[in-house]
């Protein structure tokens, strides 16, 4: 008999085996906006074991257009992300466990937030808390999936402590964005397209694919449309101050 999982466990290299890998994880998201929510979506759907909710905010209306989880009942009652997260995300898929915790990740808590992790996925909205992650991660030898959004364009980047370049190596230099969203906007197909793309690179890495990974950032532009990847390219005579590669 079919089960849920049936037309993934379908795909080469996949199966009942990798099916048990998935469901045996630990996945902590870091922000439930329009990309952290539709990870998560998808992540549930694939039947992930565990997900970890983390986010600080309440539903506003200007999220709905990109934020694929809330509904307008969860902006009139300005709910809490992370349990509008869990709440609308159980009736999805009622075998995976989901922790929701409405805190904003910082240097204080990160660590405790990233316990029994096997992976997490970079959802973030600003650059200080990502560089507190980056340490983290390097420290616990955790890998990460980071994207970003914004305006029309996002990016996606698979992260492996001890393996490759860190955050750090691939933005030397975290000052102002040429695009902010305060500014700029979002577009919601931008949003869904990225979290897709990072949700992806997270079965990739829980199922063990790691020759099907990707290798540098991938950087997306829908409009006017174009798809490139850049690779890393290291200095060897300006190593990374963070993790020396």
């Amino acid at each position: 008999m079919d089960s849920r999982y049936t037309m993934q466990e379908r795909l080469a290299g996949w199966g009942t085996q990798g099916q048990s890998r998935l469901a045996a994880a630990t996945v902590v998201i870091l922000g439930l906006g329009g990309l952290g929510g539709t990870a998560a979506l998808l992540l549930v759907r694939a039947g992930v074991g565990r997900l970890r909710l983390v986010d600080p905010d309440r539903v506003a209306l200007d999220n709905l257009h990109r934020q694929m989880l809330y509904d307008e009942a969860d902006a009139a009652q300005a709910a809490p992300k992370a349990e509008a997260a869990a709440r609308h995300l159980a009736r999805v898929n009622q075998e995976v466990a989901l922790e929701p915790v409405q805190a904003e990740f910082g240097p204080d808590n990160g660590a405790e937030l990233l316990a029994g992790a096997d992976l997490v996925l970079d959802c973030l909205d600003r650059p200080e808390p990502r560089l507190v992650l980056n340490r983290l991660c390097l420290e616990l030898g955790l890998p990460w999936v980071h994207a970003g959004v914004t305006a029309t364009q996002g990016q996606v980047l698979v992260l492996r402590p001890g393996r490759g370049p860190c955050l750090r190596c691939w933005l030397p230099d975290p000052g102002e964005p040429a695009l902010t969203s305060a500014r700029d906007g979002i577009l919601g197909p931008a949003a869904a397209l990225m979290a897709s793309l990072q949700a992806n690179e997270a079965l990739k890495l829980l199922l063990g694919r790691e020759e099907a990974l990707l290798g540098g950032m991938l950087v997306a532009r829908l409009w006017p449309p174009r798809f490139h990847e850049v690779r890393f390219v290291r200095d060897a005579d300006q190593p990374c101050p963070v993790c020396g590669f």
